[in-house]
Formats: structure tokens, C-alpha cells, sequence
């Protein structure tokens, strides 16, 4: 098959040999300017053109106009239409007229070489031709259209060029001629139309105004020709294949692959680690446990066996002293693993144990006194009583039958105790275990149980105080009970006490103040203003205070903390007023139908707010600074525009730079290839692969690399020559030569070899030093 270059000259070759054209032929049809006007040419011209694609008229064009420029206009612009069918506005009507005009020399000037002096005869006229203008009498001077301002006649993306009486266009490189000026010409569609290449191998073309711009592909960068696409080595810069661990980088075409070791696999043009652990079921037995590792596995014993993980055997903490129980625990050996118990008598998880305090939780069993010790508790007894032999109980101890109880006369047994008696008229004497005669009151009260006096015949009296009375022992007082008798004089509720008796009264009533016999009812509340209690909680209301307690009431009750101090009249708090409290004072009055709801507080309608609703409300409201001056009317600030002022302005302070567009309130639209606020900075793509050892990306893919660097990436490092003169005692003069080794050692320094030149000039290695200098961090390369 033939190629779309070979077509086309065959093309050109058929056009050029078939039909004669000649250049002027080409001009008259690709710039009108400068075309011929005979009819007969122009009828053959156009029967010529009759050829249906453009691809035709661009082979004429190689043809013929090699030496031409590269893009000539086909039709007249509206612009050169304008200016080139001006009509002369005079001309010379009679042949006799002319006759009679004196023609100068025709190359005496430049002025006068392209236009026709005219000299005025007496009752004659005369103008000049389009494209000139009339200075003095009879001259004509060419009129420079090229010099207009604006577009100019031949529009954007074009050249003018001024001839004598007239100016040609042309458009710049990677514009045609149309009839509405220079057009763009799409290089990329007309390459797929005629089969040529505007990019080249796995090169994307992407159309740009006057030109073109050729994109590669992941996987490939942009060649320095610009046009062709070449493979990056991933190779030389990727780590996702960890190499440094055997596996093997592969490069392919736009792409690499990975050739992984055995531990590893291959994802995604990289090398993961395989947990064994995870797909290979049952690695390890015998109590062992896997453990992944960096492309491998190993088996380990599990926790509480020892062994090499392929064979464990039970640890006993236990005996080992491995464990970690409490001393007050006891440690117990399972399989893989123990236990530990606390010891009775403590509590806990068996790591940690504190003493229970048998005696305070009540789980001690003693009948009388409990003492705890560490671990357990001890039961003793009272005084009188004898610890029983199951160590808890207490048993009585009968004091009478050892030695009477040191009595003299009788001994009676008393639980814990026991107690002495003396037969009438004896007395206990003062150690209360010997019995003596009574002859005075100054022995135990003489027997007597509260009052003692001597007779007139020297024996002991006794009586009793008030409110008792003697018994028949004539020594004992018993009490008298005097509300045996009309109530002991009480109203309500008479209580004996001791040689005495108290009046109270029965629910609902209290003693009376001046008279402790007497009780009056109690009110709850306490009846007010006058109110008189006449039974319990019942008051005698005066007219005006029918509430509880004689208060006020008003229906309906007073609000917001109003009182009620007579019948339905409220004394209200500050802020309020009206029957019951219920409207609110506001000092400042409420403007555009507002209500005040509340001391000071004006509740206004949807379209106002403020302390008296003056303040009007824009719904929805203003934005980018915009006041509301009015319901729903907004002032807006600077250049903004719209009901609610959300119509941003075009309006740029700072001009947009590198032909960016204003397109809002200092925004800007770049074009291709610049970024920024106001279009100020250039966008840089990131070289691939990367610029090493602190080289910057460059245009085109170039690195730019910094003193002691060189190579496509930066990749090489320059060594420093060093020489040092040193005077010693056989005045032998040395020099020394440093040169770095262009790679980072395996403990991430860069490696130098020290030389040593001797006075022949023979390089002679003398050792090598490895200076600790840290490699460049590979994120920053």
C-alpha cells in the first residue's frame, strides 16, 4: 500500500504536468490583492478550480510557490472587499481634456512611478486614485493601509504589506485565508485526512491555535524532536520490584513487569511479599505458630513452649519461676500456660491477692468478739464468759460456784456475771460482796431508793420525792400516775412520766403559749391578713381573701411572676401590665406591625427585624457585600451586579498576564500552559524519568543540573581534583587526587578512592576512603 506522501506527490507531479499554471495564476486565486483582472484568465483560473478538495489546491500551492510563504490568501477578507471596491470618484471624460494636460515624467519620483500628475487646466478638476490621497495641486501620495489601528484591513493572525495604491495579506504560519480572515488550520485532522504523519511513533497530535503540540502515552516521554515518542526505562528509577532483594526488573514498551523470587508475587508491575502463613494452612505443627517474614516464613514455638518451632514442649512456669502469681497464691502448671489461686482467707486474680477481712464482711462465724489476722480471723469472748472448745461459741461462767462468788451472804448468777443479796436488814457494803448492818443514811442511802432521814429513835426513815410513793418495802419509790386522775388537768392528751406527766394535744393542734393544758388548731398555710385558724387547717377569712391561708386569689392567676393581692387584682412585676399580667411593656414602640411579646421584645413580621423591626430583611439575602436597604431591595457593593447582587463584573484590577481572558471579579482564564491568579505562572511538567541529585526539569523533558552533576538525568557525579603541596624533610613534593565512585554504597554513602601522586608523575593508589557522605534522599531526586 502506498503512503498518504507518496500519493500526494503523485498528486503534485498529475496537477504540474496537466496544467500549466503559473505562479501569478496561483496569487490570483490565494491572495486577491494581487490578482490579475482579465476576464479570460480569470474564466480559466476558475475552470481550473474546480477540483472539490482542498487537498488539490495545497498540492498546487507545493507546486508552485516552493519560494512563496506558507499560507497565502485564497478569497478576499470582508475587510480588503471594503477598502478595494472603493470607485474612483473623478475621472477624465474627455479625450481632448487630456490632450491638453502636461504628463510629467513618470519616474521622476516615487510618488509619481505608481500614479498619474495631474495638472489643472483653467475650468478643470481632477482627484486621485483609490489608494492615494491628494497632497498639494497636482500630487497623488500612496495612502499606508497597513498603518490603521485595530485588526487592520487583513484582521488577526495576518501580516499586511503596502504596495502602491493598494496592500496584500497573508496569515501567519498555521493559518489559511478564508472569507472571514485567517482561520486556524487543524494540523492534526488534516494529517488523518491526507495519511501524512504530524506526529510521530505512539505520539498523540493535539490541535493548538497556529500550530500543534504531540502528547506520548504513559509509559513514554516526548523525544528532543518533538515529534516522536520514546520508551522510559521504568528500570532505572522504580522500586515496587525490590530488587535489592533478588527479584528482576523487566522493561517493556511503554511499561515493565516484575520477575519476582519465590516468597513473592508479581501485582501490578510490582513484588508483594506471600504470607505463607496466611496461604499455606498447617505450615507449622507440634504447637509451633507461623510467622511471615520478608518473602519467606518461620516457624516459632507458641507462647509457654520452647523448642526450635518445628518440636515444642511445655514450659512449666511453675518449677521455672516463670510465672507471675501473688506469694499468697498458688501457681498450677496446663498444658501451654498456668494458673494462679489465691490462698483462703485472700482475694483476687491470683497475680495480685489482698487479705479478706473476715471480721467486717460478716463471714466470720464468732458469737461475740472477732479479731483478723492475715489470711484468716480469731473469735473471742466478753468478760464472764470462756471461749467454747469449736473456737467460736462463748460459754457462761457460773462465778457462784467458786467460793460463792466472794459473797458473804447469797450469790445469784448473772449472764457474764453474778450478783450479791444480804437478808433484810442488812446492806451490801461498799465492795458490794459483804453485808453489814444499816444504822445511818450515810451507807448506801441508808437502803432507801431515794430519800433517807434518821427517827428520833436513831433508825433509818426513808420517803420518796414528789410524784412517788413508798412501797410496801418502805424503802422503794414507785411513780404515780397522775392521769389516772381527770386527766392529770389536760385538755386533749395527758402522758405519765417518771414522777411527773406532760399535756399534748392530738393531730392537728399545739399547746397553747400561755397555757401548757390548753390546744389550739393548727392552719397549713398559716391564715393571712386577718384570717383567724378555728379548726386544723381552716381559717375565718375577712371579705377579699377567699385563697388558702386567708390569701388572695384571682382568676385567671396572675402571669409571669405577678402577685394576686386581693380579689382578681395582680400587682405585676416590671416589664409587664393589664388584667393578670398578660401584656408585655415596651418602652420603644414597635414599628411596621410589630407586636411586643415580651418586656422590651418586638416580634416583627417576616419582611422587617431590629429591636423595633425598622430594620428591613432581603429574602434570600444580599451577597458579596450588598446591603439591604429596603424589604427585598439590595444596594451592592463596588461593580456587582443583580437583585440580590450575585452578578459578578468583569472587571480585572490587575491585568491577566500571557494572553489569559478576564472573566470575573479578578479572575482570570489562562491559556494553555499558564496558571496563577492573574495568569503570572508557568506550568512545568515533571521530567520522566526524574532529575537526580538535585536537578530541576527543564522544557522538552531536559534536566538543568547543578555543579558537580552532569548526564540526561543528572545521574553522574563530577569528581573533585584536589591537590595539595606538603614540605617535608626530603623536600619529596606530593599531591593528592580525589575522585568520587558515581554510586551510593550499601550503607547509603558515597564511596571515594584517594590517590597519591609521586614526583614522576605515576599514579599510584595509596587507599581508599569511604567518606560518610549521605546519598541525596531518593524523594527529593
Amino acid at each position: 500500500m502506498r503512503s498518504g506522501a507518496e500519493s500526494m506527490r503523485e498528486v503534485e507531479q498529475s496537477l504540474c504536468g496537466k496544467y500549466p499554471i503559473t505562479v501569478q495564476d496561483v496569487e490570483s486565486v490565494t491572495n486577491p490583492s494581487v490578482a490579475s483582472h482579465s476576464s479570460s484568465e480569470e474564466s480559466c483560473l476558475i475552470s481550473r478550480m474546480e477540483i472539490p478538495t482542498v487537498l488539490l489546491l495545497l498540492a498546487v500551492q507545493n507546486c508552485l510557490t516552493s519560494g512563496k510563504r506558507d499560507n497565502e490568501a485564497l478569497k478576499p477578507t470582508d475587510t480588503q472587499a471594503r477598502y478595494q471596491n472603493q470607485t474612483e470618484n473623478t475621472r477624465l471624460l474627455d479625450i481632448n481634456y487630456r490632450q491638453s494636460i502636461s504628463t510629467r515624467d513618470l519616474t521622476s519620483s516615487p510618488t509619481a512611478s505608481h500614479v498619474n500628475d495631474l495638472v489643472p487646466v483653467k475650468g478643470l478638476s481632477f482627484s486621485c486614485a483609490v489608494g492615494y490621497t491628494q497632497k498639494g495641486i497636482a500630487e497623488c501620495q500612496d495612502i499606508n493601509e497597513c498603518e490603521q489601528g485595530g485588526e487592520g484591513p487583513c484582521g488577526y493572525n495576518s501580516n499586511c504589506t503596502n504596495t502602491p495604491g493598494s496592500f496584500v495579506c497573508s496569515c501567519f504560519r498555521g493559518y489559511l485565508m478564508s472569507s472571514s480572515g485567517c482561520q486556524d488550520i487543524d494540523e492534526c485532522a488534516l494529517a488523518a485526512v491526507t495519511g501524512l504523519q504530524a506526529c510521530g511513533r505512539k505520539a498523540v497530535c493535539k490541535n493548538s491555535l497556529g500550530s500543534f503540540q504531540c502528547h506520548c502515552p504513559t509509559g513514554f516521554v516526548l523525544g528532543l524532536d518533538g515529534h516522536n515518542c520514546v520508551d522510559v526505562d521504568e528500570c532505572t528509577f522504580e522500586e515496587s520490584c525490590r530488587r535489592e532483594l533478588g527479584n528482576v526488573c523487566l522493561n517493556t514498551e511503554g511499561s515493565y513487569k516484575c520477575v519476582c523470587q519465590p516468597g513473592f508475587r508479581e501485582d501490578k508491575a510490582a513484588c508483594i511479599d506471600v504470607d505463607e502463613c496466611v496461604e499455606l494452612e498447617g505450615v507449622c505443627t507440634n504447637q509451633g505458630e507461623c510467622e511471615n517474614t520478608f518473602g519467606s516464613y518461620k516457624c516459632v514455638c507458641s507462647h509457654g513452649y520452647r523448642g526450635n518451632g518445628t518440636h515444642c514442649t511445655d514450659v512449666n512456669e511453675c518449677v521455672s519461676g516463670l510465672h507471675n502469681c501473688d506469694v499468697n497464691a498458688r501457681c498450677g502448671n496446663v498444658m501451654g500456660s498456668y494458673f494462679c489461686q489465691c490462698h483462703q482467707g485472700y482475694s483476687g486474680d491470683g497475680h495480685s491477692c489482698s487479705d479478706v477481712d473476715e471480721c467486717g464482711c460478716g463471714n466470720a462465724t464468732c458469737e461475740q468478739l472477732c479479731t483478723n489476722t492475715p489470711g484468716s480471723f480469731l473469735c473471742s469472748c466478753h468478760a464472764g464468759y470462756q471461749l467454747h472448745i469449736d473456737r467460736q461459741s462463748c460459754v457462761d461462767i457460773d462465778e457462784c460456784k467458786l467460793q460463792n462468788g466472794g459473797c458473804s451472804h447469797i450469790c445469784t448468777n448473772t449472764p457474764g456475771g453474778h450478783v450479791c443479796h444480804c437478808p433484810p436488814p442488812l446492806l451490801l457494803g461498799h465492795l458490794n460482796s459483804t453485808c453489814v448492818n444499816i444504822t445511818s443514811c450515810a451507807l448506801r442511802n441508808g437502803g432507801c431508793d431515794q430519800l433517807c432521814s434518821l427517827g428520833a429513835e436513831g433508825r433509818v426513815k426513808c420517803s420518796c420525792r414528789e410524784g412517788w410513793e413508798l412501797a410496801t418495802d418502805q424503802r422503794t419509790c414507785l411513780d404515780i400516775d397522775e392521769c389516772v386522775m381527770f386527766n392529770g388537768g389536760c385538755e386533749q392528751v395527758c402522758v405519765n412520766q417518771a414522777g411527773s406527766f406532760n399535756c399534748t394535744c392530738k393531730p392537728g393542734f399545739e399547746l397553747r403559749t400561755d397555757d401548757p393544758t390548753k390546744c389550739q388548731p393548727v392552719c397549713e398555710p398559716t391564715c393571712q391578713n386577718y384570717g383567724v385558724c378555728v379548726a386544723p387547717n381552716t381559717c375565718d377569712c375577712p371579705p377579699g381573701y377567699p385563697g388558702p391561708g386567708c390569701s388572695a386569689m384571682c382568676s385567671p392567676p396572675c402571669a409571669h411572676g405577678g402577685t394576686c393581692m386581693r380579689w382578681n387584682m395582680c400587682l405585676c412585676r416590671p416589664g409587664w401590665t393589664g388584667e393578670g399580667c398578660h401584656t408585655a411593656v415596651c418602652e420603644l414602640p414597635c414599628g411596621n406591625g410589630g407586636h411586643c411579646v415580651a418586656p422590651n421584645v418586638c416580634q416583627c413580621p417576616s419582611d422587617y427585624t431590629g429591636l423595633q423591626c425598622l430594620t428591613p430583611l432581603c429574602t434570600p439575602p444580599c451577597l458579596n457585600g450588598g446591603t439591604c436597604v429596603d424589604v427585598n431591595t439590595c444596594s451592592c457593593a463596588g461593580a456587582w451586579q443583580g437583585a440580590r447582587c450575585q452578578i459578578e463584573p468583569v472587571l480585572c484590577v490587575k491585568p491577566c498576564n500571557n494572553g489569559g481572558e478576564c472573566v470575573g471579579l479578578d479572575r482570570c482564564r489562562c491559556s494553555t500552559g499558564f496558571t496563577g491568579d492573574f495568569c503570572e505562572t508557568a506550568v512545568t511538567m515533571p521530567c520522566v524519568p526524574p532529575c537526580q541529585h538535585g536537578g530541576t526539569c527543564s522544557p522538552h523533558n531536559t534536566c538543568s543540573c547543578p555543579a558537580g552533576t552532569s548526564g540526561l538525568r543528572c545521574e553522574k557525579l563530577t569528581c573533585p581534583v584536589v591537590t595539595t603541596v606538603v614540605s617535608m624533610a626530603r623536600a619529596v613534593r606530593k599531591g593528592f587526587k580525589e575522585s568520587y565512585v558515581d554510586r551510593c554504597g550499601p550503607l547509603g554513602v558515597l564511596l571515594c578512592t584517594k590517590y597519591r601522586i609521586n614526583q614522576a608523575r605515576v599514579y599510584l593508589q595509596a587507599y581508599k576512603v569511604g567518606y560518610k557522605i549521605q546519598c541525596p534522599s531518593k524523594t527529593g531526586i
